[in-house]
């Protein structure tokens, strides 16, 4: 359809000399855009009409319906017009990514251009937008997935501030009662770590929900634009093109993951408890030199409500923290030297040894014994990961474990004091983080001994 100039003016606010966008009328009879007439007022402090500058009674001025009708009916007929010919666009500029119209073709701009009929360019474009749709559906599927295990972290910080408390105040209801101010501040502190830690997770969750919907939002309205006419999609190729390439995430950025050290350190709180009061009080009571941490335990081991025993059950529901292990539970304090006593009593199935660190990342030594099958084996990082048979020695109830600042591990048996196994490797202990490991795969309950302070 062609049009004239005239039509175009009648049709075009007088403030941003565009086609009118929702416009409205003044008691002065004149129309404008709403935005531009509320941009005008803002900048000039007067409601004022823009042409006649006669003022207007109302700040919120009517709707001129009739011309809005008029202006979306021109747009809608001359959508697939030329802006510069008023001819049929037909083509698509492969060179500058933009529909034209046979006069466009000959014109300067597009010398040595090559084109496509708007059909075939736009079938091919489609095709060329759902493959880049596909990886940013992929990152968006990653985005919900670390949402929602976020979610299950936050869920269960609650539950282990709940449990925590609980095994907080049993510990004090054994103490007299003027160490109350003592249980207070530690409730205190637990209250702080679980608000603290619980308000990370909440900027985290808010983090992923805002990069989900960024992307959401990008392909949603991707998709919009993919299923207009051919015209009006190959006209918003190019900017819908380069938004999605903006959104991609880069090659260089890791998929997201989650935030390591997110739970609550249990450890911290039940560690030792009873100790920590005793040098206040200046009893005796008793010590443990390795307390276990219930954030790395597999899902099938049961630690104690002390952290001083563990025993094999069925598995759990709990979220996947990145410290979790696969099988076994690590000490929850890294130690340089130390001795430690573990019965193991009648338990077919165990592990027991010491784990090197590095920077708090992956394993760069280990060395543990076991009992597997009736056979007592050794394993380490220098025998390559394999097992190796120990002699052949009577059934262990209790296994002293010891290591020192040379990195030297010894296995022994505390009844007769013989050693079973010794490891020796030359580690900077400087980058390490040393923690006990512990494994068993029966119900028999494992006990950590007892000890005096290191």
């Amino acid at each position: 359809m062609a049009y004239t100039s005239s039509l175009v003016d009648d049709l075009s606010c007088s403030v941003c000399c565009d086609i009118f966008k929702d416009p409205v009328i003044l008691s002065c009879s004149h129309s404008f855009c709403k935005g531009c007439l509320q941009t005008w007022w803002t900048q000039n402090q007067r409601q004022n009409c823009p042409l006649c500058k006669r003022r207007s009674s109302k700040t919120k001025p009517p709707r001129n319906i009739a011309l809005k009708n008029l202006s979306e009916a021109f747009q809608r007929e001359n959508a697939d017009l030329c802006a510069l010919h008023g001819e049929k666009l037909k083509l698509f500029c492969l060179d500058d990514w933009e529909t034209a119209c046979l006069i466009c073709r000959h014109s300067e701009k597009h010398a040595n251009h090559r084109f496509l009929p708007v059909e075939e360019a736009a079938l091919s474009r489609r095709k060329e937008m759902k493959k880049l749709l596909k990886p940013l559906k992929e990152k968006l599927g990653d985005f919900v997935e670390i949402k929602r295990k976020c979610e299950d972290i936050a869920a269960h910080i609650n539950i282990q501030a709940a449990h925590t408390e609980r095994q907080i105040q049993k510990e004090f209801e054994k103490l007299h009662q003027f160490l109350k101010d003592e249980e207070k501040a530690r409730i205190t502190a637990l209250r702080g770590e679980e608000q603290l830690k619980g308000q990370k997770m909440k900027k985290e969750i808010e983090v992923r929900s805002k990069q989900i919907e960024i992307i959401s939002h990008t392909v949603t309205e991707t998709e919009r634009r993919m299923g207009a006419g051919d015209i009006s999609f190959l006209k918003k190729f190019k900017a819908t093109r380069e938004k999605i390439a903006h959104s991609l995430p880069s090659p260089a950025l890791p998929s997201p993951a989650l935030p390591k050290g997110a739970l609550l350190d249990v450890a911290k709180h039940l560690g030792n408890l009873a100790y920590a009061v005793w040098k206040k009080l200046e009893e005796n009571v008793s010590y443990y030199p390795v307390i276990l941490d219930p954030n790395t335990a597999s899902p099938d081991l049961h630690p104690s409500e002390d952290l001083t025993s563990v025993r094999c059950g069925a598995r759990q529901q709990l979220p996947e923290n990145p410290e979790r292990l696969k099988y076994g539970v690590l000490g929850s304090e890294s130690l340089d030297s130390g001795t430690c006593e573990v019965e193991v009593g009648d338990s077919a199935q165990w592990e027991l040894g010491v784990t090197f660190y590095y920077r708090r990342s992956s394993v760069v030594h280990y060395c543990k014994i076991g009992l597997h099958n009736g056979r007592y084996r050794s394993e380490s990082s220098h025998q390559s990961g394999e097992w190796v048979d120990l002699p052949a020695k009577q059934k262990l109830q209790r296994i002293r474990m010891k290591w020192g600042p040379t990195t030297e591990v010894s296995f022994s048996d505390p009844k007769t004091n013989q050693t079973i196994h010794s490891w020796k490797k030359t580690i900077t202990l400087e980058k390490s983080k040393v923690l006990p490991f512990i494994n068993s795969t029966d119900r028999f309950p494992w006990k950590i001994s007892p000890g005096k302070e290191l």
